[in-house]
């Protein structure tokens, strides 16, 4: 038996081959684009990088990857020791599980420990460069110092009316299996020198 191929029935075949192998792609290309956003702790909600801004009455900002993910499976902040004019602090990262605040206060061990001198808003996720305008200036070191200590602290929202007040509560800190005291909070110290 001899069978004969020509070049219609060549093209009807590539074109049943095309569309079953179409029908099957299709789907497949739509769960490689859901399934990416599903199942990761780290990007729950999506893509990377854009810049969002942050701040308070006086303003600030923030490079982040929270409106379109980078939520992470722990809150935490980085405070880097750091010098300036005194009018405002660059917080190295914060990540969010919601929205909040970076609140910036004078440490413990400073004249009027606890006051806030300035706080910036941050999205859920992961922020870089956060910068804090501060309303009440970073005052001068005392004593032997030649730097002032500040504490950058991570608030939620509570409240939820979007801007900081005495009613957001300070975010615990993660526990761990070793960690039996559970009054800790997110937040982190630094050295900050005036210029």
């Amino acid at each position: 038996m001899r069978t004969s191929w020509s070049l219609g029935s060549i093209l009807a075949m590539t074109s049943r081959r095309t569309t079953r192998r179409l029908v099957l792609a299709v789907p497949a290309a739509a769960a490689l684009a859901v399934l990416p956003a599903c199942g990761s702790d780290d990007d729950a909600r999506g893509s990377a990088n854009p810049t969002a801004t942050a701040g308070s009455a006086t303003g600030g900002s923030a490079s982040s990857d929270a409106a379109g993910g980078g939520i992470s499976a722990a809150a935490d902040i980085q405070l880097e020791d750091q010098s300036g004019d005194g009018s405002s602090v660059q917080v190295a990262s914060v990540s969010a599980l919601e929205d909040g605040f970076v609140v910036v206060t004078l440490d413990d061990d400073q004249p009027g420990t606890g006051q806030v001198l300035g706080s910036a808003e941050v999205p859920a996720g992961t922020s870089t460069g956060v910068t804090v305008d501060l309303d009440t200036p970073v005052p001068a070191a005392t004593g032997d110092d030649d730097a002032t200590e500040i504490t950058a602290t991570l608030y939620a929202d509570t409240d939820g009316d979007g801007s900081f007040s005495a009613a957001d509560v300070a975010v615990p800190e993660p526990q761990d299996a070793d960690d039996d005291d559970d009054t800790d909070v997110v937040d982190d110290d630094a050295d900050y020198r005036l210029s």
